[in-house]
């Protein structure tokens, strides 16, 4: 009963017509506040999800969690047995086979330096997601035809000016006369079978042949390079360095957070960042309720005095002021979560949108793996803004409740 009275109380203070102008003014300004605050970190967290789920599904699709590479110039000799002891090592979900080379396209008078996988058809799938962002299948690469073929990731392509079915030269130095001490440059006629597209600057050094194309351009017999795919990429140093613990010819040993960790750290960062950020904005707007309800209670007092002769205790007087401040941080909850919630939906396709609309590029995809800003909405996070929102604006709330609660009825109402 109570608490139904403290609520009463609550509202009819709200919506009372005797606030002043400036109480009123500070009243809309707390809600709007808390409303910008929560609307902006949705908004921004939503962003972040975006980005990472963007990072996980384009960039590291195409990364391998880790990449052992051969000490001796020959590759590994017994690639074999040591496929199978980095297969038997816990959490290691695939290993493929690589001949790693680096080399040069060119058509016509244009050059561009690329690092060229020599994969394993049936093997490499399995360790990253390839087929996700080609325009064709990775069985094209078979050779059965008169030119190997090679799939260019669509920078090189777009450098070069070239298209699926055009022809493409690749230089690069073969290994065994490289090893008798003279170096020679070997150029091999490609056919381009398809063309990859993930955004950033990967698409503009990356591209795959046939394994066994790759041991006859660069006199390899063996692989040079593991790619390794693991069940956890958080962890992924920790199992790879479990896993080439018993491989004797591993000569240098990386995980795809030597590559685009930084990127991955940055999206953290900007994430904690915009948390701080972004509780400081709510913050402040909360400290407005202490400002709205000091003037409350100033211009309730001889209600307040009334209410106590009445026999209202302290106790509901502090209830009724609290839940005052609380409302009005729930109001600005309400609007800023239906807000941000909305903004965050429709920001890709605006910002997808924006060089079309105003001409002006966001974001550069060849330097960046999008040309848009990504949003993924995870209730988790609207939860925690709320929360901390509330939480927040009952601390505020409490001093000016206690406040009101020490009014002294015989002098208030002491005419």
């Amino acid at each position: 009963m109570r608490t139904s009275l403290s609520v009463q109380l609550a509202l009819r203070f709200l919506k009372s017509k005797r606030y002043g102008a400036l109480a009123k003014f500070i009243s809309i300004a707390t809600t709007s506040g808390i409303c910008v605050g929560v609307c902006a970190l949705i908004l921004g967290l939503s962003a972040m999800n975006g980005f990472e789920k963007e990072l996980n599904n384009r960039v590291l699709s195409l990364i391998p969690a880790g990449e052992i590479k051969a000490y001796d110039s020959d590759g590994f000799h017994n690639f074999e047995q040591d496929i199978e002891t980095i297969r038997k090592t816990p959490r290691v979900t695939a290993v493929s086979p690589v001949i790693s080379i680096n080399g040069a396209f060119s058509s016509g008078t244009q050059f561009a330096p690329a690092a060229v996988m020599g994969i394993d058809l049936e093997n490499e799938g399995k360790v990253i997601k390839l087929e996700n962002f080609m325009n064709c299948r990775i069985t094209v690469l078979n050779n059965d035809d008169e030119l190997p073929k090679v799939i260019l990731g669509n920078g090189i392509a777009k450098k070069l000016n070239l298209k699926t079915g055009d022809e493409i030269n690749l230089s690069s130095i073969n290994a065994e006369v490289a090893n008798n001490g003279l170096s020679s440059v070997t150029v091999n006629t490609f056919r381009i079978a398809g063309i990859f597209k993930t955004g950033g600057q990967i698409d503009g050094n990356l591209a795959f042949i046939n394994i066994e194309s790759a041991k006859e351009i660069s006199g390899l017999s063996h692989p040079n390079t593991f790619h390794i795919g693991v069940d956890s990429m958080l962890e992924a140093r920790e199992i790879i360095n479990e896993a080439t613990a018993y491989v004797r010819d591993a000569h240098e040993v990386s995980v795809w957070m030597d590559t685009q960790g930084k990127l991955y750290s940055d999206i953290h960062m900007v994430r904690t960042i915009m948390y701080i950020a972004m509780i400081l904005v709510i913050a402040v707007s909360c400290f407005n309720i202490v400002s709205n309800l000091i003037m409350a209670v100033s211009e309730k007092r001889h209600e307040i005095a009334i209410l106590m002769t009445m026999g209202a205790s302290k106790k509901l007087i502090v209830r009724s002021f609290t839940l005052m401040g609380i409302f009005s941080a729930v109001r600005g909850c309400i609007y800023g979560t239906i807000l941000g919630c909305l903004l965050s939906y429709f920001t890709p396709y605006v910002t997808s949108h924006f060089k079309q609309w105003f001409g002006i590029e966001l974001l550069n995809e060849d330097i960046y793996f999008i040309n848009y800003v990504p949003s993924q909405l995870q209730v988790f996070d609207v939860v925690i803004v709320v929360f901390c929102a509330i939480l927040m604006s009952f601390l505020a709330s409490v001093y000016p409740a206690k406040r009101a609660s020490k009014i002294q009825p015989a002098q208030e109402l002491n005419i």
